[in-house]
């Protein structure tokens, strides 16, 4: 038996800001042991962007919350119950 996985480009995508954050850290690593801090964080910012970018890179969800009334109504409903 024989399974054919594909990519698809988000998969692509987010696999590339994977190898970017990776870049991204080691030349934070490499910067900050130079003494170089300017550098250094604004690898670490480059980074945390690559890490933003891949989390929105998956299925967006919509939730929409409705309220169920005051708390007012809960406390009489729950008195009422019992």
């Amino acid at each position: 038996m024989t399974v054919l996985l594909t990519r698809t480009p988000q998969a692509d995508q987010r696999i590339q800001l994977e190898h970017q954050a990776r870049r991204h850290e080691a030349s934070a690593r490499e910067a900050a042991e130079r003494g170089d801090f300017e550098t250094a964080a604004r690898s670490i910012l480059a980074l945390l962007d690559c890490e933003r970018r891949q989390g929105a890179q998956g299925p967006q969800v919509l939730q929409v919350i409705k309220p169920r009334g005051s708390s007012r109504s809960l406390a009489s409903a729950a008195g009422s119950s019992g």
